[in-house]
């Protein structure tokens, strides 16, 4: 999720080693169970959340799809919902999350002398770990959850939580009944993440999942969104071979952060060039930066916060000009502007943004481009890029925690030069 927050303008962070595979869909025979789950977009497509059922008495959610944190979180009947620039309690409806909240259920243990506590971009969230069932993409299973009882402001108006699905050194539990909400980057009572604990337990063939998101309309408030699949691929048609990328360990997060090791943490690679170029540009045409930089991808960012060596020289060539806001931290553009062109090169396939997807109406009467400058976005200190929502709807994206690797194909009704 969100390592930052843009201002106010939400509603609401292996060079050379690349490889290209043969593109080989598999497609179940009738008697097989696909574990594929639709997904909703909301505002505007930025958000994306996806069904789950919990506990004995099979209560039903919807959890926001996040590859850029670990922990599993639904928010408890009764909670307390915390304004975010003053930390005082306001109405419950004010935190924007659905109207379902979990209550105990039988299949509900808590985990003793541990707490959740976690830190987003976009606010923060405690409350208990406890052990339930869960249920995604028809495979269930027993494992550790987080129930949370405070909160920032953080839904969309629909969904209940979040389903976090980076590596387990990210995990927020901690030891004791109370941790510090300035230390829940630290000191983490590490756990397995819900997809893998589902491939510890011999629920899904193998140790991956898939993510394609669709393109919607931006003035849509809910929509088809596309898919999570759990140890496939999901149905819908590809137009590429895949590339694959090594997941690599983020340089500039501290240790203390990953548990004082030196451990894979985000979904992170190094991308080693980028293209752009004037709107409708041909691609033997377009300016290629050779300069490499790491990132990690986020499907629950709604923007894609690179350096600014990056986006400044993009932004200048939307029609009329994007110009930079410093009170925003972000790029302000025409609402009707020509976007340029962009496109990310992983291993040897580049993948171009859609140029609908470089501007964001955030709603408040203007809009701004969703390439926004790491360095001046970010926790004090430290800068981290981010390939967030505009990178992913123009593909299929497999995380593989057994081999460490991405691998990325282009589909049929994405955006290519």
């Amino acid at each position: 999720m969100k390592l930052i927050q843009l201002s106010s303008i939400l509603h609401f962070t292996a060079l050379g080693s690349a490889l290209t595979l043969p593109l080989n869909r598999r497609f179940p025979c009738e008697e097989e169970t696909s574990h594929n789950a639709p997904l909703l977009a909301t505002l505007g497509g930025s958000v994306f959340d996806v069904d789950v059922t919990i506990g004995a008495d099979n209560q039903t959610f919807k959890l926001l799809v996040d590859t850029g944190s670990s922990d599993t979180y639904i928010m408890q009947d009764g909670f307390t919902c915390i304004n975010a620039t003053d930390n005082q309690i306001i109405a419950p409806e004010d935190c924007k999350y659905g109207p379902e909240t979990y209550h105990v259920s039988s299949s509900y243990e808590q985990v003793p002398d541990q707490n959740f506590g976690i830190e987003y971009g976009a606010g923060l969230a405690s409350g208990v770990m406890a052990y339930e069932t869960i249920t995604i993409a028809d495979v269930t299973v027993r494992t550790k959850l987080a129930f949370a009882d405070r909160s920032h402001p953080m839904g969309d108006g629909v969904n209940n939580g979040l389903l976090g699905l980076g590596y387990p050194s990210l995990t927020s539990a901690h030891p004791g009944t109370f941790t510090p909400n300035d230390t829940y980057f630290y000191n983490r009572a590490v756990y397995n993440p819900v997809v893998n604990e589902m491939y510890e337990q011999g629920l899904i063939e193998e140790p991956y999942f898939s993510i394609a998101l669709a393109h919607t309309a931006r003035d849509s408030t809910g929509a088809f969104g596309g898919y999570i699949s759990l140890g496939e691929l999901p149905p819908v048609e590809l137009t590429s071979e895949f590339t694959t990328v090594p997941v690599e360990i983020m340089e500039n997060i501290p240790i203390n952060i990953t548990s004082d090791k030196r451990q894979i943490s985000y979904w992170a690679f190094t991308t080693p060039a980028v293209k752009y170029g004037p709107a409708e540009a041909e691609e033997d045409a377009l300016v290629v930066d050779h300069t490499p930089f790491q990132l990690f991808i986020d499907t629950g960012n709604e923007f894609s916060i690179l350096p600014t060596a990056v986006v400044d020289p993009v932004n200048t060539r939307f029609e009329p000009p994007a110009v930079y806001n410093d009170e925003l931290k972000a790029y302000i553009v025409d609402c009707g502007a020509k976007p340029p062109v962009f496109g990310v090169v992983v291993g040897n396939q580049t993948f171009y943004h859609a140029p609908e997807d470089l501007i964001y109406n955030t709603g408040n009467g203007y809009c701004v481009s969703t390439l926004v400058p790491s360095e001046e976005n970010g926790r004090p200190g430290l800068v981290i890029n981010i390939l967030g929502v505009p990178f992913f709807k123009n593909l299929v994206a497999v995380f593989d925690f057994g081999k460490d690797e991405m691998r990325f194909a282009r589909v049929s009704n994405g955006y290519f030069l």
